[in-house]
């Protein structure tokens, strides 16, 4: 991967660089080089600068970064970034008047944002300094801090994390300075056809998970609990960031790999197998996601799922009964941002109907209802605790920070509705992004539209079975239908009408931190994942968050790497694609390098880690967050319009 000798913008005495038919050439981020135009009475002579610069992959416990240019972070903000951001403006110069009918933009704010897009990818390729936002929001002056307190303000010379996120927030504000893209996702189409590619395993699935819903015994229960979380786990392979937005795969690695030092990246999809075997031959039939766990267990490095069921099932009766004996519930707020936050009811002026009490075998109990008021007196009204006096939340809740849209939400709706269904949990609060995010990422918008479209779905097809020895006549016909999909789809909605579904898209998902900053940057995003009887977080970006984004030891147990960040007990479900991971078995590690040195780019392992820790919950010592240091009871002026 050798450099041309152009000049950096950093360079104090700059030429430029033409290629062989001399057309101009932007510098490469890594060329710190310095060709004089004239030496009088000597030669041309390139001066090289100390560079920043390594020929290296990221050592260990230093953070992701493109200043290793052997690593998969210089090789996604080199390569994968521009094209993902060329792909936004094709989009937009091809589709642009379908998006203008769609969202009433005008030419002037699709050019605008063009440009804002084709900016953000030349200020990359050519490693210029972060520009501040400009968009007037709270949100946007903290980005405009966190850039000013960064050591290094260019694309590749600040961590990977940072870089990462700063661009894709910066492509959102390029639609909040127009009059009408504000809702508009670049992303959007690319998912919506996601979804429609993985719509035959989703069929597969379902006919399957709809048999795990029913009321089960414990020993069924718990293997129908690993099962889910391993679907969770593989459906992860369908992430369009990898993919640079193309079709994503359930059987093989979504994407090309960064190139080892002096080789070419191979083509998307091309695998020479392992140890020098072919590669494997592709199934002429469909692909079953249930079987597929099956055949990927050798797959899976770490797995944790035997923990993850026993110790999840027994908090959360702890925490029914817990619920059932609480008697905090008598101290009026109307602190909805935070009550909503984790399913609580509001204050209201009229006394709510009594909820139907929970049976003694387990069903999610409710809030006891008031004892009527004597013949006279007038009724009490109903009664909620301040947040952030809480300890202990009136439902049991299980928190899902969601990854990608289409078949892997519906996976985390599957497992979701598991939950609720063995009522082991009584309410899933997913976790979304409140913008596009990461390509595929989900966002509420998305959350809806794959639900809808489990619902709505159309879809049948017939698969000739292999004939047995013996068999006379024509081979058995197997057909697959969208029939149990369908009705998946009508208990997501009736789950998600019932609020026994609750979305979330919070802003700290979308901040360029890792989880161990949470409490400095959002101590009431701490809190409320504190009431959760588990948190599974899904997905490479998730995970490098809660290893701190740095290449730790890979023989580094889970509960070190995150850093003392345990709001709750944490489950993390990812398959690997980037270069950082933990807890591998002893040895684990250098035979996969030994096999194939960019194992960790693909998509092609995975990892169910647990941590079962968590930080007690006490009454906080700081003041409610819309209120301040005073709480003003049921109704509050700034947010009487949500009573």
């Amino acid at each position: 991967m050798s450099s041309p000798k152009t000049s950096a913008p950093s360079s104090p005495r700059t030429s430029t660089q033409r290629d062989s038919v001399g057309v101009a050439k932007e510098p490469s981020p890594e060329d710190y080089f310095v060709t004089p135009e004239f030496i009088y009475g000597g030669p041309f002579i390139p001066v090289k600068l100390p560079s920043p610069f390594m020929d290296s992959a990221t050592p260990i416990n230093l953070p992701l970064q493109g200043t290793f240019k052997l690593s998969f972070a210089y090789y996604s903000l080199k390569e994968r970034f521009p094209v993902i951001l060329t792909k936004i403006i094709d989009h937009l110069s091809r589709d642009g008047s379908k998006i203008k009918s769609a969202s009433g933009a005008s030419d002037e704010d699709l050019r605008n944002f063009m440009q804002v897009v084709t900016k953000l990818k030349n200020d990359l390729v050519t490693n210029k300094p972060y520009d501040p936002f400009t968009v007037e929001t709270e949100e946007a002056k903290k980005w405009n801090e966190w850039i000013e307190s960064q050591d290094n303000k260019t694309y590749f010379l600040n961590t990977w994390m940072f870089t990462e996120c700063y661009v894709y927030r910066k492509l959102y504000e390029g639609c909040e300075l127009g009059k009408s893209l504000g809702k508009f996702d670049y992303f959007q189409e690319q998912k919506n056809q996601s979804f429609q590619d993985f719509l035959e395993p989703m069929c597969m699935a379902a006919d399957k998970v709809i048999d795990m819903l029913g009321k089960s015994e414990k020993d069924k229960r718990k293997a129908d609990f690993i099962t889910l979380l391993k679907l969770c786990l593989w459906a992860n392979r369908c992430d369009l960031s990898l993919s640079l937005g193309g079709k994503a795969s359930l059987s093989t690695g979504p994407a090309p790999a960064a190139p080892a030092a002096g080789k070419a990246p191979e083509p998307a999809g091309k695998d020479k197998g392992k140890g020098g075997a072919p590669p494997p031959k592709p199934s002429s039939g469909p692909i079953d996601p249930i079987q597929m766990i099956l055949d990927l267990k050798d797959k899976l490095l770490v797995d944790d799922t035997g923990k993850i069921v026993d110790q999840v099932c027994n908090k959360a009766e702890a925490m029914f009964k817990a619920v059932e004996g609480n008697t905090t519930f008598k101290f009026k707020c109307s602190c909805h941002r935070l009550a909503t936050s984790f399913g609580m009811p509001l204050c209201t002026d009229k006394p709510a109907a009594a909820p139907p009490a929970g049976d003694k075998k387990g069903s999610p109990p409710s809030t006891p209802a008031p004892a009527p008021a004597p013949e006279g007196e007038p009724e009490e009204l109903p009664k909620i605790p301040c947040p952030a006096k809480m300890v202990i939340p009136n439902h049991v809740l299980f928190d899902i920070v969601c990854d990608n849209a289409g078949y892997e939400l519906f996976a985390d709706l599957c497992f979701g509705a598991f939950l609720i269904e063995q009522q082991i949990v009584q309410k899933v609060r997913f976790h979304v992004k409140k913008m596009p995010w990461f390509v595929s990422d989900v966002t509420p918008r998305d959350f809806k539209f794959v639900i809808n479209a489990c619902m709505n779905a159309n879809y049948s097809k017939d698969f000739p079975q292999e004939p047995k020895e013996g068999d006379e006549g024509p081979p058995e016909v197997k057909t697959i239908t969208s029939e149990n999909l369908r009705q998946l789809g009508n208990k997501f909605n009736t789950m998600y009408e019932n609020d026994q579904f609750i979305v979330l898209a919070e802003d700290f998902w979308t901040y360029p931190h890792v989880y161990r900053d949470m409490k400095k940057y959002d101590y009431n995003m701490y809190r409320t994942l504190q009431y959760a009887v588990a948190i599974m977080f899904k997905g490479d970006l998730n995970y490098r968050k809660l290893l701190g984004d740095r290449n730790v030891n890979p023989y580094t147990g889970f509960e070190p790497c995150l850093q003392g960040f345990i709001p709750a007990p944490i489950i993390a479900v990812r398959t690997v694609k980037a270069e950082l991971i933990c807890a591998m078995p002893k040895g684990k590690y250098e035979q996969l390098c030994k096999l194939d040195e960019q194992w960790m780019q693909k998509g092609e392992y995975g990892v169910i880690h647990f941590c079962p820790k968590a930080e007690p919950l006490k009454p906080s010592d700081r003041p409610c967050l819309d209120y301040g240091d005073t709480c003003r009871g049921v109704v509050c002026p700034e947010h009487d319009k949500d009573m």
